[in-house]
């Protein structure tokens, strides 16, 4: 009796924690949209893509902290962010975030780059917000932020 709950429990974990193929279709088709938008330097499909919370914190700053924020003239043609890898994913209700861990290519040390994923209809759709962004709590509460730091 008590393997069998265990067994529940470890079940009901790893199932919160995996996602329907739906929902890895849908988020793998606006991941690839994100990264192609950041990529190629398509700024209007970037900000589409891009969290509206995290839109709107720089919008409401001033028009130069949105060109600032969503200037992508400094990509150049070859390609800016490769090999996402997931690390983590939480969810809670219809809500889903999931961690990214993407390199980047342009940099000297091909630094490592975090981006986050998140539905707030069951995966559905998806908005993504760079570790950055994701990590400020004036456009994502704590409360409302279901990755911690590391």
């Amino acid at each position: 009796m008590k393997n069998l709950c265990v067994f529940g429990l470890l079940l009901l974990f790893f199932q919160s924690c995996t996602l329907s193929a739906s929902q890895e279709a849908s988020l793998n088709s606006a991941k690839t949209s994100f990264v192609k938008s950041k990529n190629e330097g398509l700024v209007l499909s970037y900000v589409a893509f891009t969290l509206p919370e995290v839109v709107a914190f720089y919008k409401n700053q001033s028009d130069s902290s949105f060109q600032k924020r969503f200037d992508l003239s400094s990509i150049n043609a070859e390609v800016y962010l490769m090999d996402g890898n997931v690390k983590e994913v939480v969810s809670k209700g219809m809500n889903i975030h999931v961690k990214y861990d993407f390199q980047n290519s342009q940099s000297e040390e091909n630094t490592r780059e975090m981006i986050f994923a998140l539905s707030n209809n069951d995966g559905k759709s998806w908005y993504f917000a760079e570790g950055e962004d994701y990590f400020n709590t004036n456009i994502i509460p704590e409360g409302k932020r279901l990755i911690n730091r590391e």
